[in-house]
C-alpha cells in the first residue's frame, strides 16, 4: 500500500522496499527453508555420552538463526542501502538482532561456567578456561617479544597475530561509515586514547611504542581508510554511469548505495546520504554538532572495546574463533547503514522532525547488551587491575589527572567557543545585534578572541600525550 503521510505531506516511513520491481519469491524461499529444515533433522549425527548436547543443540540452534534470517529477509522494510542487494542489509539487520537476543539470553545465565557452555554448544573452538588463563600473557609474549625494532619483531606483528589485518579490513568499513578522512582519523585517535587509558587492565592493549604510532596509526588504519574510500568511489562512479543508461523512473542503479526508488521523499531518514561520496560533518558548526560527532567517535570505540571485554569476560582461549569472527563480522557490518543513517538524523534534525533509523537502534542494543554480558561476567584478572588503581574509578591517577586536565580545558573552550552560558539565557538576539552594532573593528577584535581561545584546545592536547608517552612499551 502508500505509505502513510504526515501533515506536511511527507512520507512518515520509507516504502517496504526501495526496488519496487525486487521479486518477493516469498513461496519459492519458504519452500527451501522447510526443505533445508528438514535435512538438517534427518541428518543431523546422533551421538550418546557426554558429546550428545553438542550435536543436538547446535542443529537446533542453527535451524531458528535461519528461520529468523529468513522472516526478516521476506517480512522487514528495507535499510537505507541497497548495495550489494537490499536483501544482504536485511539479513544483516536480522543477524544483528538475533545476536543481541542471544546477549539476553546469556544475560539469564547464573554463572560463567554455563554461559561458556551454552556458546560452546554451536562454537566449540572458543577453548577452555584453563587454555586461556594459561595462554592470556603468553600470547601477548609471543606476539609483542621485544619492542626493539628487528625483522622478527616486524614479522610477528604482521603474521602471528591478526590485528594488523584487523586494523586495516576495519578501518575500510569505517571509512564507509565516516566517509571522511578526518573524521575517521579523529576516531581512530580516540580509540587510541581508549587504548592506553585502560591498558592496566585489558592485556591486548599493551603494545610497543613503533607498533602504535606506525604499524596501527600511520600504517594499517591510514591503508585501511585509503581502500574504504576508493570502494566508496568505486560504487558511486559505477552507480553513477549505470544510472545514465536507465530510464528516469528507475533512479539509481544496482551499484547505488541507495538503489532504485530513491527519489521518493522520506522522513526517517535522507535517502540523498546513501548516495553520498564525502560526508561534510561540519564539526565546529555548532555546539551540538561537536558534541554530536564526539560522541558517534566514542561510541564506536566502545563498541570495539567490546571485542575485547567480551574475550576476557567469557575466557575465550582463541582469539580467532568462530564466534568472534562472527561477532566482529556482524557488527562491522551493521556499522554503515547505522553510519548513514546517523549522519542523515544529525543533518536533518534540526529542520524537520526525524527519527533514529533501525540499524541504529538496533546496534545500540546491541553494544549495551555487550557491555552488559562483560559487566556480569567481568574476568578477576582484570578486576584485580582496576582495584590496584587505588580509587573507585578503577584508573591509576596518572592516568586520571591528564583526562581530569584535558577535559577541563575542553569545557573551558567550548563554553567560549559557542558562548554556552549565554544560551542558557536565552539571549542569543542580544548578543547576535551587539555584535552587528559594534563595527569592524570589534568584530576583528572578537574574531582575534575566538582564535586565541582556540589555543586551549591545542593545550588541552598536551596532556593527551603525555598518556601515550607514559602507555606505551620500550622495551
Amino acid at each position: 500500500g502508500h505509505a502513510r503521510k504526515d501533515q506536511h505531506n511527507q512520507e512518515v516511513h520509507p516504502p517496504f522496499r526501495s526496488d519496487p520491481y525486487e521479486h518477493p519469491r516469498q513461496v519459492s524461499i519458504t519452500l527451501c527453508l522447510i526443505g533445508l529444515l528438514g535435512a538438517i533433522s534427518a541428518f543431523s549425527p546422533r551421538r550418546g555420552g557426554d558429546e550428545s548436547n553438542y550435536y543436538e543443540i547446535r542443529p537446533a540452534v542453527f535451524s531458528v538463526f535461519l528461520s529468523f534470517v529468513t522472516l526478516a529477509y521476506l517480512q522487514t522494510r528495507d535499510l537505507i542501502l541497497a548495495w550489494p542487494h537490499p536483501g544482504y542489509w536485511r539479513l544483516i539487520f536480522a543477524g544483528c538482532a538475533f545476536y543481541c537476543l542471544c546477549l539476553v539470553g546469556l544475560l539469564q545465565v547464573p554463572s560463567k561456567d554455563m554461559a561458556r557452555s551454552a556458546i560452546a554448544y554451536v562454537f566449540p573452538d572458543i577453548g577452555t578456561l584453563e587454555e586461556f588463563h594459561t595462554g592470556l600473557y603468553t600470547r601477548i609474549d609471543d606476539v609483542m617479544g621485544t619492542c626493539e625494532i628487528s625483522r622478527t619483531a616486524l614479522m610477528r606483528q604482521f603474521f602471528h597475530c591478526p590485528w594488523v589485518f584487523a586494523h586495516a579490513s576495519g578501518w575500510a568499513v569505517k571509512m564507509l561509515v565516516f566517509r571522511d578522512y578526518y573524521m575517521a582519523f579523529f576516531a581512530a585517535a580516540v580509540f587510541e586514547l581508549l587504548e592506553v587509558t585502560l591498558i592496566h587492565a585489558v592485556p591486548e592493549f599493551e603494545e610497543c611504542w613503533w607498533d602504535s604510532i606506525f604499524l596501527d596509526t600511520l600504517g594499517a588504519n591510514l591503508l585501511g581508510m585509503f581502500i574504504g574510500q576508493k570502494i566508496n568511489e568505486w560504487i558511486r562512479s559505477s552507480s553513477t554511469q549505470a544510472g545514465e543508461k536507465r530510464a528516469e523512473h528507475e533512479l539509481g542503479s544496482d551499484l547505488d548505495w541507495i538503489g532504485r526508488g530513491a527519489h521518493r521523499g522520506v522522513v526517517i531518514v535522507s535517502s540523498a546520504s546513501a548516495s553520498l561520496e564525502h560526508y561534510n560533518w561540519e564539526v565546529f558548526s555548532s555546539l551540538r554538532r561537536l558534541l554530536q560527532v564526539v560522541g558517534v567517535a566514542v561510541f564506536m570505540s566502545i563498541s570495539d572495546l567490546n571485542t575485547f571485554l567480551l574475550i576476557n569476560s567469557l575466557g575465550i582461549a582463541n582469539n580467532t574463533s568462530w564466534f568472534v569472527l562472527c561477532r566482529l563480522f556482524i557488527v562491522t557490518m551493521i556499522w554503515i547503514p547505522a553510519g548513514t543513517e546517523y549522519y542523515s538524523y544529525i543533518t536533518e534534525s534540526e529542520s524537520a522532525l526525524v527519527r533514529l533509523g533501525p540499524s541504529i537502534w538496533i546496534l545500540c542494543c546491541t553494544t549495551a547488551a555487550e557491555l552488559a554480558v562483560a559487566i556480569k561476567f567481568f574476568p578477576e584478572h582484570m578486576f584485580v587491575e582496576l582495584e590496584n588503581a587505588g580509587n573507585v574509578i578503577g584508573i591509576p591517577s596518572h592516568v586520571l589527572i591528564p583526562h581530569l586536565i584535558s577535559g577541563a580545558l575542553v569545557t573551558a573552550w567550548m563554553i567560549k567557543k559557542y558562548n554556552v552560558f549565554a544560551r542558557l539565557a536565552k539571549h542569543d538576539n542580544v548578543h547576535a545585534n551587539r555584535i552587528k552594532d559594534t563595527g569592524i573593528a570589534k568584530l576583528k577584535q572578537r574574531t582575534l578572541i575566538l582564535e586565541s581561545v582556540d589555543i586551549l584546545l591545542a593545550i588541552a592536547a598536551i596532556p593527551m600525550g603525555y598518556l601515550f608517552l607514559v602507555g606505551w612499551k620500550y622495551d
